[in-house]
This record gives C-alpha cells, structure tokens and sequence, in this order.
C-alpha cells in the first residue's frame, strides 16, 4: 500500500516526521489538532517543537491518503479505526485513527520490517519452551502498548525458524509480516482476507492447521470456538488487554453468564497452558525493559479455574517459582535488584506494593 491522494509537499512532511520518529526511537507518535507532533521516547513525551502544530485540514488530507472506501465506512460508524500502512521502505507503521473534540486524531506505532527474535527481545526463556507445545492455548496479556503483539510474533517466528507447521494467523489488522522458513504461514486480515473472525476460524478448521495466532480473544462469542480448537491438534497463541495472569482468566469468564461460565470453565481449565502478562517500564539510564508475569497451568491451576475461585491464582504463582511461574512482584524486585528499574516505578507497576516492599527490604 502506498499513500494515493496527499499533496506531495503534505506527503515528504509526514514521511520527514515518521522517519525522524524511527530515528530518535520512539514508540509512539501522536497527531492531534492544534498541537505540534509528539513522540514517547523511552515511556517519556517529548514534543517536536521544530514542526508546526497539526492542523485540521493536515489531518483530514491524511486520513484520506490513508483509507479506502472500507474503511472510511467503517471510520464513520465506530469513530474510530485501527490499520496498518506503509507509508516508505522501512516506515511501517500501525495507525489508530480516532477522534477527540470533534477532530481526527491518530496514534502511530512504528513496526520493524524484521520480526523480532525472542533472543532479541530478551523475554523470559520459558516462552521458548511455550512454542514447543503441539497443542493447548497459550495467552499473552498486559495491558494497551505492553507489547504483546510484537511478543507472539517473535513466538511465530521461532516456530518458523525451528520446525515444519502450518501457521494461521487472524489479524486485524496485519502488524508483522513474515516470510516462510521452515514454516508455511498465512496471515489473513479481517475486512479484505476474511469477512469476519468467526469465518476465519471456520477456515483454520476446514484447512486442519497446526498453529492459530488469534490477534484477540475479546469477543465472548469467540471463545467456546477457541479452547475446542486449542483442546483438540493445535497450538492457539492469542492477546488479551488485562492486568495479570488471574485478571487474565477473570476477564474471559466475566465475559459469560452464570450458565455458560461452568462450560467454559471446564473448557478453559482443560485448553489453557499458560499466560504471559507483561507490562513495559522505564529503564535506568533510557530505554525500556519488561516485566512478564508467568502462570503455567497445573493441576492447582486447573482446579481454581474449574471451581472460579480466581482470587486464588495470584498465591498459587507465587509458591510455584520452581515449576517456572513468576509473580509481578517477583519480577520486579528482580529488576530493581539488577539496576534495571527504580523502586519508585516498581511500586507504581506493582498490585501488591505491602509484597514488592518486603521482597525488596
């Protein structure tokens, strides 16, 4: 995709902006009216005071460049719009369009052309035993801008790199794109590839794949499909916004009424492997590091699912640091021990701050 109908000066102007973006290493780019772009550097805004504020018209003619009749449909319905765009080589960017006081407004996310290693993100080693699970459903949650779709994509790619699968992925939209190695890989966008998530998974059934990346299990009609598909010959790799392991679990089932929480229950305790809730803080000296809870699914795990006894959870992955589990609080005290984090950011990150204390003291 390449931008259509902005004016070539409004056009290098972007393009001029994106790729100083990239260059400082930001995160996240901002557009909003009235304002001059701003960029998150390290978790840290910096406005770029050498550019002029955005104007309403700038960001009309951008949106415009940007969408298709689809998806200008769409942007009027739900107000609000997430793609993804390549505006120039290596200036690949995801784009949540929305509006705030009755303006367009738009978020950018620079994504890499490379899709990242687990080894280069250096993220706790037991995601690469996660990958080598042949089947089962395994749940990277955190919460907005943790990284968790660059995390699943770095778990493709080591299945890519490592062994013969069929890979299926669900997106919406499209973030990385991958190259087949050992693997076969199809990624399928809602809207031009599938018209619906439902129809997809249809398709992953029909065409028997070994491996379902699901870009959210967000809609509870989803989900029953989902665990059949992870209890039966697939490994299922998926996101979810929550907060931690258990607020993981207690999202999916909240989802369901009384009735239908004691089948999903069952079908959760028996189809989940693990979750994976990490979350991105400030690095001592710049730049960031981040913090994963791990709870793997044991016959403890599997009992709180059952009986919905969630609270429960939390002190299971705490006592359990020798089957590979890790708690926030763990982790951060950790990282604060290493030099990585301050203690002021740990405990700002930390739901248990009476725990994180005494494991730092």
């Amino acid at each position: 995709m390449t931008i259509k109908t902005m004016q070539s000066s409004q056009t290098l102007k972007v393009k001029e902006i994106l790729a100083e973006a990239v260059k400082r290493g930001a995160a996240d780019l901002h557009f909003s009216v009235g304002n001059s772009p701003v960029l998150r550097v390290g978790g840290e805004l910096s406005t770029m005071d050498d550019r002029e504020p955005i104007t309403k018209e700038f960001m009309e003619s951008f949106v415009e460049s940007l969408l298709n009749d689809w998806q200008k449909k769409k942007l009027a319905e739900s107000r609000e719009l997430i793609l993804t765009y390549d505006f120039d080589k290596n200036l690949r960017f995801k784009v949540n369009i929305f509006f705030q006081r009755g303006f367009l407004s738009a978020t950018l996310r620079h994504i890499s052309l490379q899709v990242p290693t687990l080894d280069f993100l250096g993220l706790n080693p037991i995601l690469k035993e996660l990958v080598n699970l042949k089947r089962g459903l395994v749940i990277i949650s955190g919460p907005f801008g943790s990284g968790r779709s660059t995390t699943v994509a770095a778990m493709i790619e080591e299945i890519n790199q490592t062994r013969r699968e069929y890979i299926i992925t669900i997106e919406d939209p499209i973030e990385y794109v991958f190259s087949n190695n050992k693997s076969i890989i199809e990624q399928r966008e809602i809207g031009s590839d599938a018209n619906t998530f439902e129809d997809a998974l249809n398709y992953f059934e029909e065409e028997d794949g070994d491996v379902l990346f699901l870009e959210e299990m967000s809609h509870s009609a989803l989900v029953p499909k989902v665990l059949e598909i992870a209890r039966g010959s697939a490994l299922v790799l998926t996101t979810l916004s929550a907060s931690s392991a258990s607020n993981t679990v207690a999202r999916i089932l909240d989802s369901f009424t009384t009735f239908d929480q004691d089948r999903v229950r069952r079908l959760l305790s028996s189809a989940l492997k693990a979750i994976v809730c990490q979350k991105i803080l400030p690095k001592i000296g710049g730049g960031v590091v981040v913090a994963s809870e791990i709870m793997l699914v044991n016959e403890a795990i599997q009992s709180i699912i059952t009986s919905g006894n969630i609270s429960q959870i939390d002190n299971i992955i705490q006592t359990s640091r020798r089957e590979g589990m890790i708690s926030f609080e763990q982790v951060l005290a950790e990282l604060i021990k290493k030099g990585k984090i301050s203690s002021a950011d740990a405990v700002e990150n930390s739901a248990d701050k009476k725990m994180l204390n005494e494991m730092m003291e």
